[in-house]
């Protein structure tokens, strides 16, 4: 009578601690936690001069502590649970992204340095945008949606529900006006596409149609004002002193801190305040100048191991789903990465990227420590999960 009652409850075992760390993957948690320390140390010095008598840390350094405190406990927990459950909520969680950016569009914010941009929900305690939120989201369910249609992914009748899905985040997040969230959108939409095998004569039509709407969008006035200017600028710098006034001086700053920089807390531009947003759009500018080009270049290859590493965990999953959400998470971070790391050098207009882990804000760290909970979700579960979880049944 025990053996039955036995096998017909449930029944859980606490696992000890060493078997979680097991299942965990340690190199991508380590280099995160890297990124963070970096990041803050770098957030900390563009903010220096901003603080007052008697206080040890700015607001946007506080803000970036809690959020990758937070976030790592985020990650950790869902580590701890099937990604393969969490996918299965997919149209719940697309429902409520999307809920979510509407709320923004019409009671969202604009910060005052970018008053055109309605995408902040002013929550009193702090600031949120749910665009960041929105990347995660849209990495589960189209993950979810390619997989589902992975056997006809190249007929047309896949393809048009495919592209469909792509451009309802992008065209939510381009209404809220953060044309740069837009564009890391399409980058991740395209990346997904790629690494589900997707034909290529769909990316070289999909490139001409892209092209054609940046065309009408210019010559019918849609892409106006400060946009127009700032993607003008990089052909004349000279004529657009005031649009390349921030870029200009970034790279001033990273070209003064030569091979190994100033020293922290001693860059002239980044302590006198010189490099307008350092904190966040600009922070090379900062490891740059006080730590020099070996500091920048370390900034770039901390966050390209992880993302190499996200792919190459990809591609060790254990069914198509985990290697692309895997390969999701990679592109998403690439994508910030070359952008802002292209905007800082001006090879691309200035549109208000962050470095992902590196730069202040709260939404942002925290969304990305989510992603990597799903990334370390997904190693755990191709492993072994009885030996590597906290608890099973």
């Amino acid at each position: 009578m025990s053996d039955i009652s036995t096998n017909t409850n449930t029944k859980i075992k606490k696992k000890d601690i060493g078997s979680f760390i097991k299942g965990t993957d340690i190199i991508t948690l380590l280099t995160a936690i890297a990124a963070s320390i970096y990041g803050l140390i770098c957030v900390y010095s563009a903010t220096y001069s901003n603080l007052t008598d008697g206080k040890i840390i700015t607001s946007d350094v506080r803000t970036m502590l809690i959020s990758v405190l937070g976030g790592l406990i985020i990650a950790v927990v869902v580590s701890n649970v099937d990604y393969e459950s969490i996918s299965k909520f997919w149209p719940i969680i697309a429902i409520g992204c999307i809920g979510l950016m509407i709320f923004t569009l019409l009671f969202g914010v604009a910060p005052p340095e970018r008053p055109d941009s309605k995408c902040w929900i002013d929550l009193k305690v702090f600031y949120f945008q749910p665009s960041e939120l929105l990347k995660v989201g849209f990495i589960i369910s189209f993950s979810y949606h390619l997989d589902l249609v992975r056997d006809n992914i190249n007929k047309l009748k896949s393809i048009i529900p495919l592209i469909i899905h792509g451009a309802v985040p992008v065209g939510l997040v381009l209404l809220t006006g953060d044309a740069g969230s837009a564009l890391i959108f399409l980058v991740m939409f395209i990346g997904m596409l790629f690494f589900a095998r997707v034909n290529a004569g769909y990316f070289v039509a999909g490139f001409c149609a892209i092209f054609v709407a940046f065309v009408l969008a210019w010559k019918t006035g849609i892409i106006d004002g400060i946009q127009r200017q700032r993607i003008v600028a990089l052909f004349y710098p000279e004529q657009y002193a005031d649009a390349m006034y921030q870029q200009n001086n970034g790279k001033i700053a990273m070209g003064s801190g030569g091979l190994f920089g100033q020293g922290f807390l001693q860059g002239d531009m980044t302590q006198s305040g010189a490099v307008p947003v350092n904190e966040s759009d600009m922070i090379l500018s900062v490891a740059g100048e006080e730590f020099g080009f070996v500091g920048a270049m370390a900034a770039i290859l901390i966050l390209m191991i992880l993302v190499i590493r996200i792919i190459k965990i990809g591609m060790s999953a254990r069914d198509n789903a985990g290697y692309l959400m895997c390969s999701g998470i990679a592109v998403m971070l690439f994508a910030q990465v070359l952008v802002n790391v292209g905007m800082e050098l001006s090879l691309l207009p200035c549109i208000g990227i962050t470095l992902p882990l590196f730069s202040a804000g709260g939404s942002s760290s925290l969304c990305i420590y989510l992603a990597i909970g799903l990334e370390l979700s997904i190693y755990r579960f191709s492993r072994t999960p009885s030996d590597t979880l906290f608890y099973t049944k």
